[in-house]
């Protein structure tokens, strides 16, 4: 993903810790639910918008590095 830095790119993906890496969403399954992360960090980065209806919906994560960026 390194080459989307920068890029008004939504990406999407559905690994294990996707969002946390960097990806904008990531599709989980928990209790046979889909549900869904955010990233904010990367939404902000590639310059998206998410909606609040639609991140109140969301679990919401940071980078994995985030905590050492300050």
């Amino acid at each position: 993903m390194g080459n989307l830095n920068g890029s008004s790119a939504l990406t999407v993906g559905e690994s294990a810790g996707f969002a946390g890496l960097g990806g904008v969403i990531n599709l989980t399954v928990e209790e046979n639910k889909l549900r869904f992360e955010v990233n904010l960090d990367a939404a902000e980065r590639a310059g998206l918008k998410i909606s609040s209806k639609l991140l109140s919906l969301a679990r919401i994560v940071r980078d994995q590095n985030h905590s050492r960026k300050s």
